[in-house]
């Protein structure tokens, strides 16, 4: 069913470009190579590349991320939940996991850990990126279902870099700290001419155990190995053919918020684009892409870990209880993005498809082979197929709207779940039947989404919007087929194979100013939700036929709203001051107004930057107010979580042409602090706080040629 979809949509994104190409006049204007992102003040933009053209903040972002979701926490608005060294899980707007849309360079990657050790933004090579963007909320309906926190896109721009150059060009750049990450060596280069490229990226990574504040040794080391090609021809000024192909192989890594460990996990990722502008009466732009992604995940409890005993009460007693968790997620899909020009109306239209395979088994290995104890992921395959119309018309002199609609068709099965494990008495099936009184029959959803969105420039520089929206997120494989059997209750975790999807009713209001003295943002929202997915404690709830303490998803409606403030003052040519600010309450409606678990607290940064021709300086202040609304019900909280606020400083000198120098401190005064947001494991279902690293000394260097 995946490959027909796919072949249908890329026969029809054929037959489509076949017809505009015979229609085609020369074309006059340079390539866009995503001509749909959304560009206004109310994105977040962070240049990684020194070389890429919007790279002005380059020397003010800290190196010493150790993935994708540990980047993003530097954006305002943006938190993460921490349960290792890497597999940093981002929040906006109080919302995680499959409520963010996350696309890397355009590809979607579903990680193959049940628990998230492996969230998409980890498998972002950072340093093989040249920007990220982050967009809050739905101001776009592009690039899939859902979406409702906001959508994460790591982008490559190999054509600009090779448009500004002939010849061989590249860059290398090596990093390191005295306190996590050993050595971090990046290589990407490039040889190019007017007809295409050919661009090799490389990453190898070492990263030890790192200290919190007090000193305290915390599990968090890995080693990561990354390398690809990025071939492209350009037969025209206008027309790309882009094929990519990138390895990253992962050992070693170690959670000291789990129960187990990951000895590997590897993926491979193939993307092919092809971007035209043919400029015929019906079409100005079609972009199209097409991607697979296959992820082998392993976390066991005794590689990397002395293996807890079975209780003296069994038969085993004092005997290590040696447990393995082989996963596999496989995705593929693609898009197909075109653009229109009808009078004073700019309409981008077009499909995404996305499907998702994931299987996971938990398996006894006591005796040296694997014997299955439950099908955590019963081969939970995921179908979604969308179609977008999104439109932008200038209704007035400096007056814009957006507006537009889509629709997704979700199939969602479980091929396994009636298949009995080897050492394990139940089939996920029977599960489901004890919790919920269902079984996974096959499911289809036909979910609608909107946007509406007025814009207004009041003079030059500064943008007054307000938007309403309806976002619809289709439940995840976890939340709908997740099947862990355990001997002992409170230890199992279920999903619900019959949940209902998440609608989300949005609505945003935002202004923001932007000339070269002053710079400011501020957007308050409401997301009401209807058939919120909540991970909840089995209690005999409506709709829960157990009382027994296992982890249970349901659905109950919820309020979430929030504001995000951030405003930079560059006191002359060289000083600047910036500061930001951002809160979310989320509320569990149905349940007596509680708490929704794991909701950042009121967060922000104050930031004094100075820079002139060759160097520059600077420090930041991050900090976060007291956690005390929290949902004591809920075994996805730790407790109240304490302030806290930490110093960091950095520096960068241009040596020359060819090498720029960063260094700096994270955390100057060693101070013990955590995050408020936190995750519960596989093995033990309470989440487990995981402190911060302390002071951190690190030093970059860059050559580009």
């Amino acid at each position: 069913m995946k490959k027909r979809t796919l072949a249908l949509a890329i026969t029809v994104a054929s037959q489509m470009i076949a017809t505009a190409q015979a229609q085609q006049t020369p074309a006059t204007n340079p390539i866009e190579l995503d001509p749909v992102i959304v560009t206004d003040v109310f994105e977040d933009r962070i240049a990684i590349n020194p070389n890429y053209s919007a790279a002005d903040e380059y020397n003010q972002v800290s190196p010493t991320s150790a993935d994708g979701g540990e980047f993003l926490r530097q954006i305002n608005g943006v938190s993460g939940s921490r349960f290792g060294g890497r597999g940093i899980d981002p929040i906006i707007r109080g919302q995680s996991q499959t409520r963010l849309n996350v696309l890397l360079d355009g590809a979607y990657i579903h990680g193959g850990c049940p628990n998230r050790m492996d969230p998409p933004t980890s498998w972002a090579a950072l340093e093989t990126y040249e920007e990220v963007i982050v967009i809050k909320g739905v101001q776009t309906l592009q690039y899939g279902g859902g979406g409702s926190g906001g959508t994460v896109l790591f982008n490559r721009d190999s054509r600009l870099l090779a448009s500004e150059q002939d010849g061989f060009h590249g860059r290398i750049s090596a990093m390191a700290t005295d306190n996590g990450i050993n050595g971090d060596l990046t290589a990407d280069v490039m040889g190019s001419n007017n007809t295409g490229y050919l661009r090799g990226i490389a990453q190898i990574k070492s990263v030890d155990n790192y200290k919190d504040g007090d000193g305290n040794e915390v599990r968090s080391s890995f080693d990561h190995k990354q390398a690809g090609f990025i071939a492209g021809l350009t037969p025209t000024k206008d027309r790309l053919f882009e094929f990519t192909y990138e390895r990253n192989e992962f050992s070693d890594a170690l959670y000291p918020g789990a129960g187990m460990d990951s000895p590997e996990e590897d993926s491979d990722i193939y993307r092919f684009k092809f971007a035209d502008k043919p400029a015929a009466a019906w079409l100005d732009d079609i972009k199209v892409e097409a991607y697979a992604s296959n992820v082998n995940h392993l976390m066991d409890n005794y590689s990397l870990r002395t293996a807890p005993s079975y209780p003296a009460s069994t038969m085993k007693a004092g005997q290590p209880m040696l447990r393995a968790t082989p996963t596999t997620s496989d995705t593929a899909g693609g898009h197909v993005t075109m653009i229109s020009q009808i009078g004073k109306t700019s309409l981008k239209y077009g499909l995404n498809i996305q499907n998702n395979d994931r299987n996971a088994v938990l398996n006894n290995m006591d005796s040296g082979s694997a014997k299955s104890i439950s099908y955590l992921w019963p081969g939970a395959a995921i179908d979604q197929t969308g179609f977008f119309a999104e439109a932008e018309t200038n209704i007035a002199d400096k007056q814009r709207l957006r507006y537009g609609l889509r629709l997704d068709y979700v199939q969602a099965s479980a091929s396994k779940a009636d298949d009995k494990p080897v050492a394990g008495p139940k089939t996920a099936n029977q599960m489901y039947q004890m919790y919920y009184g269902v079984t996974a029959t096959d499911q289809t959803e036909t979910n609608l989404g909107g946007l509406l969105r007025y814009e207004r420039d009041f003079n030059s520089d500064m943008v007054f919007f307000t938007g309403l929206s309806r976002s619809v997120r289709t439940a995840d494989a976890t939340e709908r087929y997740m099947n862990k059997y355990t001997m002992s209750p409170v230890l199992q975790w279920v999903g619900n194979p019959e949940i209902n999807p998440e609608q989300h009713h949005q609505i945003d209001v935002g202004i923001g100013q932007h000339n070269e003295r002053f710079s400011w943002n501020g957007v308050a929202f409401y997301d009401d939700v209807t058939d919120y997915i909540l991970r909840d404690t089995a209690r005999g709830q409506d709709g829960t036929l157990l009382a027994n303490g296992a982890d249970i998803y349901r659905n109950v409606d919820a309020v979430l709203w929030g504001t995000e403030v951030d405003a930079s003052w560059a006191i002359s040519s060289s000083l600047d001051l910036s500061g930001a600010l951002a809160y979310v309450h989320a509320t569990n409606t149905t349940d007596d107004d509680r708490a929704i678990a794991q909701t950042p607290p009121l967060n922000g940064r104050v930031g004094l930057n100075y820079s002139v021709t060759r160097w520059g300086a600077g420090g930041r202040v991050r900090f976060a107010a007291e956690q005390d609304r929290i949902d004591e019900l809920s075994k996805q909280e730790v407790g109240e979580t304490p302030s806290y606020a930490v110093l960091d400083l950095y520096g960068n000198y241009r040596l020359n042409d060819t090498f720029n120098f960063r260094a700096g401190v994270d955390n100057t005064f060693d101070e013990t602090y955590a995050e408020h947001v936190s995750r519960s494991n596989l093995m033990d279902p309470f989440a487990v706080r995981v402190n911060e690293p302390g002071r951190t000394f690190w030093a970059r260097i860059d050559a580009t040629f």
